[in-house]
C-alpha cells in the first residue's frame, strides 16, 4: 500500500516523466485488498487525468461564454464526458484493467486519504490560473468590495457526477438538495445532525468551478481536517489560522491556485485577507456552525455578527449556512441575520438511530468514587473505544486524564501540544482523549464508539453536538452522561459570571467616548459580549481593524439604556433557558425517552426508531459491568462552626424554606448553610438586622426578607 502511494506521489509531482508508474500500479492492482483499492481509486483516477492532461496538445482554452460559470478541471472532465454521451463517471486508473468495484458508500465527506498521500498536484494545463492581482496597500474599505452580483447561471454538471469524483455513489438525506442549490447559485440553510454529512454539501460544489469557495468556521480542527483531505484528493485548498503559513495561503488565493479557502471569522479583520478575496470571483460563501450568528444559539459568538456585512460587501455571492444544532427559532434567526435570499431550506432528521443515550445519576455519599469507577470500567470496554470524555473545567480534565491514563486537551494548553494530541487521536495512536468542549467539534473521526460527559454541558444543544461525535460511521455508538446534581452549581456560576448589566455597558461606552474612535483587542469573552450588546443597542458599530483588532465607531447619540436593559435581560433569560433544558434532560426522575426529548427540543416530530438500544429509560443500561467501590477509611473532618451549634430542627426548617425559594436552582444561590446558621443565632427581626449578617446583601433582602422574617416570627 505504501509503495502504491509512493508511485502516485511521483506521478503527481511529474505527470509526464512518471506516467509509466501508472502501468506499474495497474500490474499490482489485483494484489490489493478491496479496502485498499477503495482508498486508492480516487487518487489513481486523478493521477490518470493529470497524465492525460499533460499529454494533450497545449491549446489556449476559449473563455466561457458571457455569464456562464467556468468549470474546474475535475468538473470540466465530467462535463466533457456528458457532452460525449458518457455518464460522467471517472475512468479507472487504466482503462484496460479497471479496479474491482468498491462496496456502496454513503456520502458524508470525501474518502479519507491514506497515511502518506500524494502532494497536491499543480493545476491542470487546460485550466490556467488567472493572473495575480496587482499589489494593494490595504484591503478594500468596508461596503466597497463589490456591487451585488446577479445570480450565477447553473453549472452544467449534476450533483451525482460530482459525487463520483470523491469515490462515493449515493447521497445522504438532504445532501443532494443542498449541492444542487449551490450549483444553481442559490442561498441555502442546511440543518443536519452531527455526522449527517454537512461538509459534502459545500465541498462538492467547490469542485464544479475554478472560482473560489470560502468556508468560515470557528473550528480550527474541522478546517485542518477538511483542508488536508481535499488537498490529498488533489483539490487545491488552503487554510488561514494562527500558526499556519498564511502568506502562502494568501498567495494561492490571489493567483487562483486555491479552489477552497478555510478561515475563521476573525480573519476578516485582516486587510490582506480581504484584499486576496477581492482578487477572486466567489462561487460560494459558506458559514459553518451558523448557529454562532444567533443570539438564541448555544454557542453565540459576536464575531459572527460581522458576517452579514461581509457577505454584503462581497456582493452577496451564493451563501450556504450550515449547522448541526439549530432549533426552529435559531434557524429563522440565521436566515434573517445573514440576509439569505429565498434560501433552499434543507433540514434532515435530527435522529441518530445508531446511537444510544444513557443518563447515569450519581448523588449522595460516595457518589464521586462510584462515578469514577463507572467511567473507568466503561471506557476500558473494547467496544467503547475510541472514546472522547468531556469535562467541564480544565482542572477536572487534567484529573480525569490522569485517572484514565489518557492525554488531556483544553484551551489552556499550548497550540502545538493540542495539535499533537488531536493528531495522535486521529491516527489511532491513542484511543481515548479527555477534553473540554475545545476539542472534537468538527473533528472528522468516524469510528468514535462512545462519548462520555463527566460533567453537564451548558445546554442541550451543546450536549447533542458533542454526543454526536460518536458513531459517525453508522455503526453503534454510545452517548453516556454521568449526571450529578452538584454540576448544576457550576453551570449557575457560569451564568452569573457571564451576566452583563446596563451599568457595565454604559461604563464601556463612556470610556470609549472619552477616548474617541479607536481599535481594541476584544479577545476577552466579557468584553466581546459588552461590545455586542452595545452594538445591538445602536451605541456603536464594529468593523475589522488592523492586526486582528476590532475598530469601534461610536454613534452620535445618547445610549438607549432601555434597549440595553432589554438586551441584557434577553441574554440572561437565554442562559437560564439553556440551563433548564439540560437540567430536565439529566434529571434521574425524568421518565421520558431521552431520544424523544432530544428530537422534541429540535422540533423534529419523527417517531423514534433506534437501530439498537435506545436509552436508559426504555432499555436499562445492563451493558455496564458490575461496579465495586472500596469504602473510604478516612474520617470526615469535623465541621468548623463560626459560632455555637444551632438546633438541627431549626436548621432543617430553614433548609426547607431555602429549597422552596430556590425554585429549582441550586440551594446555595439563595443562602449558604453558614448563613442559615447565623440567621438562627441572631434571630433578625428586620431587614436592617438581616443586612448585618455575613452573606446577606440587598439583593437577598429584596427577594427573600419578607418570607424569611415571617418564618422566623412563627
Amino acid at each position: 500500500m505504501h509503495e502504491a502511494l509512493g508511485l502516485l506521489a511521483d506521478v503527481f509531482e511529474a505527470p509526464a516523466a512518471n506516467a509509466a508508474m501508472l502501468d506499474e500500479l495497474r500490474a499490482r492492482w489485483r494484489d490489493f485488498t478491496p479496502e485498499e483499492r477503495e482508498a486508492l481509486t480516487p487518487l489513481a483516477q486523478l493521477a490518470a487525468r493529470r497524465v492525460a492532461a499533460v499529454r494533450e496538445p497545449q491549446t489556449t482554452a476559449a473563455p466561457p461564454a458571457s455569464g456562464q460559470p467556468r468549470l474546474g478541471p475535475t468538473a470540466a472532465y465530467v462535463a466533457e464526458r456528458r457532452a460525449a454521451g458518457g455518464d460522467g463517471t471517472p475512468p479507472p486508473p487504466v482503462a484496460t484493467s479497471p479496479p474491482a468495484a468498491a462496496p456502496p458508500r454513503a456520502a458524508s465527506s470525501p474518502a479519507a486519504a491514506p497515511p502518506r498521500a500524494a502532494a497536491a498536484p499543480p493545476q491542470a494545463a487546460s485550466s490556467p490560473a488567472p493572473a495575480a492581482a496587482p499589489p494593494q496597500a490595504a484591503g478594500p474599505s468596508p461596503a466597497r468590495f463589490a456591487a451585488e452580483r446577479p445570480p450565477r447561471p447553473p453549472a452544467d454538471v449534476s450533483p451525482e457526477q460530482l459525487l463520483s469524483l470523491v469515490g462515493l455513489d449515493h447521497f445522504r438525506p438532504g445532501q443532494r438538495e443542498a449541492v444542487q442549490a449551490a450549483l444553481d447559485g442559490r442561498d441555502a440553510l442546511v440543518v443536519m445532525p452531527t455526522g449527517g454529512g454537512k461538509s459534502l454539501c459545500y465541498q462538492l460544489p467547490a469542485l464544479a468551478t475554478d472560482d473560489l469557495t470560502v468556508v468560515i468556521s470557528p473550528l480550527i480542527a474541522l478546517m485542518r481536517d477538511q483542508c488536508q483531505r481535499l488537498t490529498d484528493l488533489g483539490h487545491p485548498a488552503v487554510m488561514l489560522a494562527s500558526g499556519e503559513d498564511n502568506q502562502t495561503a494568501l498567495d494561492q488565493i490571489r493567483n487562483g491556485q486555491a479552489q477552497v479557502a478555510f478561515a475563521a471569522p476573525e480573519r476578516f479583520a485582516s486587510p490582506a485577507f480581504r484584499s486576496a478575496l477581492a482578487a477572486r470571483t466567489l462561487a460560494l460563501f459558506v458559514v459553518d456552525e451558523a448557529h454562532c450568528v444567533s443570539e438564541w444559539g448555544h454557542d453565540f459568538r459576536p464575531d459572527y455578527l460581522r458576517l452579514t456585512t461581509i457577505i454584503r460587501e462581497l456582493g452577496h455571492p451564493p451563501t450556504m449556512a450550515c449547522t448541526a444544532t439549530a432549533t426552529p427559532k435559531v434557524a429563522e434567526e440565521i436566515v434573517t441575520r445573514l440576509g439569505l435570499r429565498d434560501p433552499e431550506r434543507v433540514r434532515s432528521g435530527f435522529d441518530r438511530p445508531n446511537l444510544s443515550f444513557d443518563v447515569l445519576p450519581f448523588d449522595g455519599e460516595g457518589s464521586v468514587a462510584r462515578k469514577r469507577a463507572t467511567l473507568v470500567a466503561g471506557v476500558e470496554m473494547p467496544e467503547n473505544r475510541p472514546a472522547v470524555v468531556y469535562c467541564g473545567t480544565r482542572k477536572s480534565t487534567e484529573e480525569i486524564a490522569a485517572l484514565l491514563n489518557a492525554p488531556a486537551y483544553h484551551a489552556g494548553m499550548p497550540t502545538e501540544q493540542r495539535t499533537r494530541v488531536q493528531d495522535m487521536f486521529m491516527r489511532g495512536e491513542v484511543d481515548v482523549v479527555v477534553a473540554t468542549n475545545a476539542f472534537g467539534m468538527g473533528v472528522d473521526k468516524a469510528d468514535v464508539r462512545s462519548v462520555w460527559h463527566w460533567a453537564l454541558p451548558s445546554s442541550l444543544e451543546a450536549y447533542y453536538q458533542e454526543a454526536g461525535r460518536a458513531g459517525r460511521d453508522g455503526r453503534p455508538g454510545r452517548a453516556v452522561l454521568l449526571a450529578s446534581r452538584s454540576d448544576l452549581g457550576r453551570l449557575v456560576r457560569f451564568i452569573q459570571e457571564a451576566e452583563v448589566t446596563v451599568e457595565q455597558v454604559a461604563s464601556l461606552v463612556n470610556r470609549l467616548r472619552n477616548q474617541g474612535d479607536l481599535e481594541l483587542d476584544a479577545g476577552v469573552d466579557r468584553d466581546r459580549i459588552l461590545l455586542a450588546v452595545a452594538e445591538r443597542a445602536g451605541a456603536l458599530t464594529l468593523s475589522p481593524g488592523q492586526g486582528g483588532r476590532v475598530h469601534i465607531t461610536l454613534a452620535d447619540r445618547p445610549l438607549d439604556r432601555g434597549r440595553v436593559a432589554e438586551l441584557c435581560r434577553a441574554a440572561k433569560d437565554r442562559r437560564w433557558q439553556s440551563y433548564r433544558s439540560i437540567e430536565h434532560y439529566a434529571d434521574a426522575s425524568n421518565d421520558r425517552c431521552r431520544r424523544r426529548q432530544l428530537l422534541d427540543h429540535f422540533g423534529d416530530p419523527t417517531p423514534v426508531a433506534p437501530t439498537g438500544r435506545c436509552c436508559d429509560v426504555d432499555d436499562p443500561p445492563d451493558w455496564l459491568p458490575p461496579i465495586t467501590v472500596a469504602k473510604a477509611k478516612a474520617k470526615k473532618a469535623p465541621i468548623v462552626e463560626d459560632g455555637p451549634p444551632v438546633d438541627e430542627d431549626d436548621l432543617n426548617a430553614l433548609k426547607a424554606w431555602r429549597r422552596e425559594r430556590a425554585d429549582g436552582k441550586p440551594a446555595y444561590t439563595v443562602a449558604t448553610d453558614a448563613t442559615l446558621r447565623e440567621v438562627i443565632r441572631r434571630r433578625p427581626r428586620s431587614s436592617d438586622d438581616l443586612l448585618a449578617i455575613k452573606g446577606i446583601g440587598p439583593s437577598f433582602v429584596d427577594k427573600h426578607a419578607d418570607s424569611l422574617l415571617e418564618l422566623l416570627a412563627q
